[in-house]
């Protein structure tokens, strides 16, 4: 069975995406003629449908639906839940109304939270303090990007694909421009494409020691907390050594970099060390300890589970797959990425068991994945020939007319992997998009995973899997 990860209608022709051999692959289907054709078909996952196809159809109220029929997972029954006149309900919160017993009592949060979160709708059906169902609704963060993107040029296009969210700005920056490239047949040399790689690993190292800090919070620990909050800016500070940006942003453009010139070839490449000295002396002692405890193993070991038959009945992607044991990787085998090692998911399957420890457990393996690769890769680059200044190649292909069609691309992000689709006109504009972030997916697992779980367990397995609002909600 194959796994589709994106779905989208361009045109009236409709395209599915899905996992084969580690790559994500375009197909047209020919086999559906309706959006409701694929809610009935179970090999398409409700969440990337109501993304993908999705519609404003005012407040949801399941209060009369029997419980049970709200829950199960066989469309048959729950289509009521959806419109049966080929209208297909979206995720965005409009009201919401949702089925519980006797006993059992309805709890929400958001849209806003405490401190500096972003908003969104969660709505608990309690019972004592047992989680019997949680129901997420999103689409506070909409900011009409797709729309910005229509009958823009690449140079007008590219500073959006940085906000489509703000910690993966790596990710998308390349995503689209590897759009271009195909485009316009920019060229791109090994030096680009290496270190292009090597910042989005370092995007992911970033990110990951935040969110160990994060979870370390969430289950008290704050040793680790107060470490990860403040070395997390090693990272962050070598990603602005190289770029000029704590983040990544205006560097990565369609075949070339635009790199920090206050420094020369050898000093950026001598940056490095200092990223890993913190990393060897400061980070990764107390990570390693942190997970050596007994009582924090404990804490998190069996907490909101998630299987290898959930992710692949549900599409769920990237890291979510990962720590459930299924190993997924747009990184293997990848032109990009030579000489990648894949996580032992297999070997040390008590790591990657689908419950919080193998979300803390996977963050620290992936940056020690990740620091190996970047370390033997920064070898194979000609630094001085990556460094030097370069005229912009991309101001004479934007004259040239291109061949008007659909074209994609896709990234495996800190997250999970990233899949953008554009449609061009022969003047190289934006006639259509498709974006799907791998939170439109993984939101769903965040619900299943805190079924049966005690209410005070959420906000230790929300941080756990860190999912984007922004990246949902175009």
């Amino acid at each position: 069975m194959k796994k589709i990860t994106g779905i989208t209608n361009f045109n009236g022709i409709y395209y599915q995406f899905h996992f084969d051999n580690q790559k994500l692959v375009m197909e047209e289907q020919i086999t559906k003629k309706s959006n409701i054709d694929f809610l009935l078909d179970s090999n398409y996952p409700i969440w990337l449908i109501r993304h993908s196809f999705g519609q404003d159809m005012g407040p949801e109220d399941y209060s009369e639906i029997k419980e049970d029929d709200f829950l199960t997972d066989q469309r048959g029954k729950n289509l009521s839940l959806h419109q049966k006149t080929g209208i297909i309900r979206d995720l965005f919160y409009h009201g919401l109304k949702v089925p519980f017993s006797d006993g059992e009592y309805s709890h929400a949060v958001g849209p806003i939270h405490a401190g500096i979160i972003e908003p969104g709708h969660f709505r608990f059906i309690v019972d004592g303090e047992v989680i019997r169902h949680l129901t997420i609704r999103l689409g506070f963060q909409k900011r009409g990007i797709r729309d910005h993107l229509l009958h823009k040029a690449m140079n007008q296009v590219m500073p959006s694909s940085e906000m489509i969210s703000g910690d993966t700005s790596v990710g998308y920056a390349l995503a689209f421009s590897k759009i271009y490239e195909d485009l316009y047949e920019i060229p791109v040399s090994k030096e680009i494409r290496l270190f292009r790689s090597i910042l989005l690993e370092l995007e992911r190292i970033a990110v990951h020691i935040g969110d160990l800090g994060g979870i370390s919070e969430d289950i008290g620990y704050y040793p680790l907390y107060g470490v990860c909050v403040t070395e997390r800016g090693a990272a962050l500070g070598l990603m602005e050594a190289w770029t000029g940006h704590r983040f990544g942003k205006s560097v990565v453009r369609p075949g070339r970099l635009y790199l920090n010139n206050r420094l020369n070839a050898k000093q950026a490449k001598e940056s490095f060390k200092q990223l890993k000295n913190v990393y060897i002396k400061k980070i990764r002692p107390p990570i390693l300890r942190a997970l050596s405890i007994s009582t924090l193993k404990e804490r998190m070991q069996g907490c909101g589970f998630i299987s290898e038959m959930d992710v692949q009945n549900f599409g769920f992607v990237g890291m979510v797959a990962r720590m459930a044991g299924v190993n997924e990787d747009l990184r293997i085998e990848n032109f990009d990425y030579p000489n990648w090692n894949p996580l032992p998911l297999k070997e040390e399957h008590h790591h990657y068991n689908g419950d919080v420890w193998a979300r803390m457990y996977i963050r620290y393996s992936e940056i020690e994945q990740s620091m190996d690769w970047i370390e033997r890769t920064m070898e194979e680059i000609n630094w001085d020939l990556l460094w030097e200044p370069k005229v912009n190649p991309n101001q004479e292909i934007l004259t040239k007319r291109t061949k008007p069609g659909f074209y994609y691309s896709t990234v495996e992000a800190w997250r999970g992997p990233l899949l953008v689709a554009l449609q061009f006109d022969e003047n190289g504009l934006v006639n259509n998009s498709y974006i799907r972030d791998p939170s439109v997916l993984n939101w769903h697992a965040l619900e299943l995973a805190v079924r049966g779980e005690q209410v005070a367990d959420f906000p230790l397995n929300n941080k756990s899997f860190n999912l984007s609002y922004v990246g949902f909600d175009l």
